[in-house]
Parts: C-alpha cells; sequence; structure tokens
C-alpha cells in the first residue's frame, strides 16, 4: 500500500469508524433479540439484554475473545451456564421444569466450595454469562458467597427469581457482585399468577422485590412463562404494560415446553404458529424506545438468531452436579462430583446430536428430535460416569 492510500485508510477509519462501529452494535443485537435498543445502563456500561453482558464491559470483553478462539480452535466452546443452587424451593409453579425428574431427595447439593471449583471451570471454559437458578435461589442463605465466588472480570451473573425473599436480600446480593435479576410473573394480575405458581401472596412480594433490587442499581427484568391458552386470552400484552408500569427494563417470554410438570401436553410439541404470531406482535414494543425490551426464548433460538444452543455453546448443572444440555432436557453427560468440568463439556459437546446448533427452535418442541435416543424431556438418565 502507497503512502497516499494508507493516508486515505487513515482518514477513513477516523471519519467512519465511529459510525461503523454503531452500525455494528445494532444489527448485532437486532439479530440477536429482535431489537437494538439501550435497556439501562449499569455500572456506567448500556445492557440491551439482562441475559448478555453489558456492552463495552469486561465479561462482554471475554465474550468476544472467546467467541474469537472458538473460531480458531474449531469446537464448540460454552459461552452461558445456568448453574441451579438448591433443589429446594417455596412454589409450586404448573408448568415448572425442575420437580418432575431432577429432584432426588437422597443427594445433597453442591456445597460452597465445590460451587466455587466449578464456577472456576466454568470460566476457565469460557463461560461469561452465569444464570442462578434453582429451585428457589433465594433459598439458599449462602448466595452471596457463591456470586462473590464469581471472577467479575470474566462473567456478568443473573438471577431467576420468584421474588418471594427478593426485597430482604436484593442489597446483600448487588454487594456481592450480582449484576441482573429476572423476577418470574406469568400473569399482570395478583390472583392468576399466584394461581399459576400456587403460592397465594407470592405476586405482591415478587413486586416488592422487584423495587427493591430497582433501588440497588440491578438491571432488573420480569421472566414470564406462557402457554398457548394464556397467549389467546391477552396475558402477553397485559404483561408488557405492566414491565413498562413498574420501570423493569426487560420481559423474558418463555414459551411453555411439553417437559416436567407439562410433559404430558404433547399439543406443545411441533406447535410454532402461536409462538410465532406472538413474536411478531411484539414488534411495536421494542419500536418503542418508551417500552422495555420484549424478547423471546423461541426468537433466540430460532433461525433468525443464534439457534437452539443447548451443548454448544451453553450447558445447565443440577444442584447436584450433572451436567445437562439444558433445564429443559434432562438426559446426564456426567457430574462435576466425578470428573472436571471441561472433561464432561467435551462428552456433551462432542454428541452427535449436540455438536452443532439445531437452526428450526427448542429442540424439545422438536416431534423428530424427540425420538432420538439420548432426548428425555422430563426424565433423567443416567449416563456412566467418564474416566479420570
Amino acid at each position: 500500500m502507497g503512502w497516499f492510500q494508507g493516508l486515505r485508510l487513515r482518514w477513513f477509519l477516523a471519519s467512519h469508524g465511529l459510525g461503523s462501529c454503531c452500525d455494528f452494535v445494532q444489527v448485532l443485537y437486532r439479530i440477536y433479540l429482535n431489537h437494538s435498543k439501550i435497556i439501562h445502563v449499569r455500572d456506567g456500561y448500556p445492557v440491551y439484554s439482562l441475559s448478555t453482558p453489558a456492552l463495552f464491559s469486561p465479561p462482554a470483553a471475554h465474550f468476544i475473545a472467546r467467541t474469537l478462539y472458538r473460531g480458531i480452535q474449531n469446537r464448540n466452546l460454552p459461552n452461558l451456564m445456568s448453574l441451579a443452587v438448591t433443589d429446594g424451593c417455596n412454589a409450586r409453579c404448573g408448568h415448572c421444569s425442575f420437580y418432575e425428574g431432577i429432584e432426588d431427595s437422597s443427594r445433597s447439593p453442591l456445597d460452597l466450595p465445590e460451587l466455587d471449583r466449578v464456577i472456576r471451570e466454568a470460566q476457565e471454559l469460557g463461560v461469561s454469562i452465569i444464570n442462578l437458578v434453582g429451585g428457589e435461589p433465594l433459598l439458599r442463605p449462602d448466595l452471596a458467597a457463591i456470586i462473590g465466588s464469581v471472577d467479575k472480570s470474566l462473567s456478568t451473573v443473573l438471577l431467576f427469581t420468584n421474588g418471594w425473599h427478593l426485597a430482604e436480600r436484593a442489597r446483600e446480593l448487588r454487594r456481592a457482585g450480582l449484576d441482573s435479576v429476572y423476577v418470574s410473573l406469568d400473569a399482570a394480575d395478583a390472583e392468576r399468577h399466584d394461581a399459576l405458581r400456587g403460592t397465594p401472596g407470592l405476586f405482591a412480594r415478587a413486586l416488592d422485590g422487584l423495587h427493591q433490587a430497582r433501588r440497588q442499581g440491578l438491571s432488573v427484568g420480569i421472566s414470564a412463562t406462557l402457554t398457548p391458552e394464556a397467549w389467546a386470552a391477552g396475558e402477553l400484552e397485559r404483561l408488557v404494560e405492566l414491565t413498562r408500569r413498574l420501570g423493569a427494563h426487560e420481559l423474558l417470554v418463555f414459551d411453555a415446553l411439553p417437559c416436567g410438570r407439562l410433559q404430558h401436553r404433547d399439543d406443545l410439541v411441533d406447535n410454532g404458529d402461536w409462538v410465532e404470531a406472538m413474536i411478531r406482535s411484539a414488534d411495536r414494543w421494542n419500536a418503542d424506545p418508551s417500552y422495555p425490551g420484549v424478547v423471546f426464548s423461541a426468537y433466540i433460538s430460532s433461525h433468525r438468531s443464534v439457534g437452539c444452543a443447548c451443548g454448544t455453546s451453553y450447558f445447565y448443572l443440577s444442584p447436584y452436579g450433572d451436567v445437562m444440555s439444558c433445564d429443559f432436557n434432562h438426559a446426564i453427560f456426567g457430574n462435576v462430583r466425578v470428573d472436571p468440568l471441561w472433561r464432561v463439556w467435551e462428552r456433551l459437546s462432542s454428541d452427535p446430536d449436540f455438536q452443532q446448533a439445531k437452526w428450526g427452535g427448542c429442540k424439545v418442541k422438536d416431534g423428530d428430535w424427540l425420538e432420538r435416543p439420548t432426548v428425555q424431556p422430563g426424565r433423567a438418565r443416567p449416563v456412566p460416569p467418564l474416566s479420570v
């Protein structure tokens, strides 16, 4: 390159580089989330979704670096882990995927030293997003210590909770390093929500917890699981308006899956028309900056975004250390009390059923995929441990 061409390139980068970077960010999030608006600024960093590291934050740098190495090494690396920290819960939700098939009173959940080791091993593998789930994770007394064991330069920490104990613990958890919290609300009115979750008074406690979490500077969202019946009855619009009124930053919608207590719902298999209509209905809210972000698990796992990432970039760790491809498929690929996490991940990500993302959406809702022998939605399948 001659000196004149080099000068022109430098001038072009100086005059157009910022605009090009902004265009890239907008396209990146629009593909992933189906919107590209900043929903919150946390600790000085812009947040597009609670489920991703804040833009320009250290965990975002870790995510990008690991994505680069994933290409160089030509192998799957996990960027997201759902970590179940307890098997206890104070609610009895009709759609629960944990209760049926996973809960085991004969085994004890991982203790703090075990969790500290597993978190470190997960971050070494490339995990930049850690979802804390349960059971109900706020029932764990040492939850702040678990959060404190996460290297915050590598991973963002996100809590999923029914909200019962959130108000009194929000400050403690924020000080420990919690970044974001999703409070589960499956209906916009107290009576309906409490009936769905089998817990009187839960709606009011959840709202109180959400308010306290906002006061502590956390990114806050509502997580909802909707059935076809709830969608047809207009529950999504009511939840969007509730999210807006409460000042929450995001509404995350899960479409009900045929697993756990809903494993008898065969009508949820190969039934995507209502989900597609639901996703499209949110375009008007996502185009309006006065509304919170409205994101759908089904959109993210579809051909338009990253596809079903179970076993390719995501895994679930049960309270007892069992590694599964996700919270909704209960086939077990190993246990971290027996083998180091990287060995179990190698087994999972090398399995022919999980080597590639499924572009057609969630595997658990695909009738053809459900016929495969490794798939056990709603039922645990023991796998012999890897040799050390």
